[in-house]
């Protein structure tokens, strides 16, 4: 059956059953899931581990060999079978429905894998283990619901309430969640009683950011070519830049156009502002940048990053280091647009 991630709890504190499969979009939460399997599984002794990483040239007797010997230390044993993908192959899939089907009750399966497509969730391997186990699967944290997933988690770590400091940590760490946990972390180290020092943790967030490839797209959209200039040059002996960059513009400019063709109809930029859920801190400078640049610049400048990629792919031939440089400091409004 289906639970969700959140019914994971007490679902274990009722019964463990005998197969679990964890799967989606973020690898940290599908990380938690798994650890509070084990746990449960350890409680109930299932002492000994056998670990397999699975792709389509898997050999599947490797599990049923491990099913069918004895254990010497433990009579209950775990099974974990990571899948690389969900592409298994016809031999893959019937292995893991036969062994799903004809598990001993001295094993526990746990099966994970990343992101499934529709095809994939209806296969027939993906039915048995909904049948017979139970399925967890894990959604991206939607950016309007990421504020909310900080201040959660920073509370089941004994940190007090302060939304200012959850928004300021989804924001810097835009959407990666092993970030934002690493630096929730990071804030019970600072803080052990839980009591955050606001102005002080703002501070030095601010001041670690300038010269990251956030601060950087912010020094662009508020029109500071110079800062732009000196950031980008710290940045730039980075291999990963380009990447990380130009994903984080594509999604940053995209946005801005939905917001310029609302502003149209709407135009108040604060309902604007509110119904995209920006930030407060960074309102003053997304109303810049949308002042500054007409839809149809925003238009050209996500057409260029379409290029940008491309080459990034080796499907195309700019100059990326250039190229990037060259729309950081249009957005800034340093240069004027050329075709």
């Amino acid at each position: 059956m289906k639970i969700k991630p959140q019914q994971l709890n007490t679902q274990l504190a009722n019964k463990l059953d005998a197969i679990y499969f964890v799967f989606g979009a973020e690898i940290l939460l599908i990380e938690q899931s798994l650890a509070q399997i084990n746990k449960t599984a350890k409680q109930a002794g299932f002492n000994e581990k056998a670990s397999f990483e699975i792709d389509t040239n898997f050999d599947w007797n490797q599990i049923f060999g491990e099913i069918s010997a004895a254990s010497l230390f433990s009579p209950k044993r775990i099974i974990k079978c990571r899948l690389k993908t969900g592409k298994i192959g016809i031999k893959g899939a019937k292995a893991l429905r036969e062994i799903a089907s004809t598990l001993p009750d001295d094993i526990l399966l746990i099966v994970s894998t990343g992101k499934l497509d529709m095809a994939q969730q209806k296969s027939k391997w993906f039915k048995t283990l909904e049948q017979l186990g139970s399925v967890v699967q894990h959604f991206e944290v939607q950016s309007n619901y990421l504020v909310g997933w900080i201040a959660n988690h920073m509370a089941e770590l004994g940190l007090e309430a302060n939304i200012e400091i959850a928004q300021s940590i989804a924001f810097y760490t835009e959407g990666n969640l092993t970030a934002s946990m690493q630096e929730i972390q990071k804030l019970k180290m600072a803080y052990p009683n839980g009591k955050i020092n606001t102005q002080e943790y703002l501070k030095q967030a601010n001041q670690q950011s300038k010269y990251t490839i956030y601060g950087l797209i912010d020094a662009a959209l508020f029109g500071n070519s110079n800062q732009v200039n000196k950031i980008y040059q710290t940045l730039i002996s980075d291999t990963a830049m380009p990447i990380q960059l130009s994903s984080s513009l594509y999604r940053e400019i995209k946005s801005m156009i939905e917001m310029s063709v609302e502003l149209r109809q709407v135009k108040d930029i604060n309902t604007v502002l509110q119904n995209h859920r920006v930030w407060d801190k960074r309102k003053t400078v997304i109303t810049n940048a949308l002042k500054r640049h007409p839809y149809q610049h925003l238009q050209k400048l996500l057409l260029l990053l379409g290029r940008i990629d491309r080459s990034i792919k080796g499907m195309d031939n700019l100059n990326v280091i250039d190229e990037l440089h060259t729309l950081l400091l249009s957005l800034a409004g340093k240069t004027q647009w050329t075709q």
